[in-house]
């Protein structure tokens, strides 16, 4: 059951991310035809398919872990077996999850502040920098917390090995 929920959790993010990529795409076609055939374009309509594609990459960056989806070099853990295996690996996934809470720790102090003091880009109209920013806390705890599923994913896939 908590396998299968999780595993729609994942889902939900990846449906998410290509309905960003998707919007993304069409603003920018957005943009060009208008610039165009127009001859006129807004300065945030340059930044926002940028903006979206970033909060796509991030959010999905932890659900990525989960499915290797990721780029990883894994010559040294393939040649691996047993009890050393065991520890690198374990090694890995703790890195992650270190690197993850830290980002996610920046993300959160740094979005406070943009929030508290109100900062802008200043653009045709004023888009709160903070909004943009959101997506580096949000991806990074969602990130993390796939890597504290993936520890305990490990943990007892060996455990299971060695009964």
């Amino acid at each position: 059951m908590g396998k299968s929920l999780i595993d729609k959790a994942y889902r939900v993010i990846e449906k998410i991310c290509a309905f960003l990529l998707i919007i993304a795409v069409l603003i920018s076609l957005g943009e060009i035809i208008g610039r165009v055939f127009f001859h006129m374009t807004y300065d945030f309509v340059i930044d926002l398919p940028v903006w979206i594609t970033v909060w796509a990459m991030l959010l999905i960056s932890g659900p990525l872990i989960a499915e290797n989806g990721h780029v990883a070099i894994d010559l040294v853990v393939t040649k691996l077996r047993g009890k050393a295996k065991l520890l690198l690996e374990l090694f890995n996934i703790l890195a992650t999850i270190i690197y993850g809470a830290a980002i996610s720790f920046g993300g959160i102090v740094l979005t406070m502040m943009l929030y508290e003091r109100q900062a802008v880009f200043p653009k045709y109209f004023p888009i709160p920098k903070w909004i943009v920013e959101l997506c580096v806390p949000l991806g990074m705890i969602i990130f993390t917390l796939v890597g504290i599923i993936e520890f305990y994913n490990l943990i007892k896939r060996y455990q299971s090995q060695k009964d």
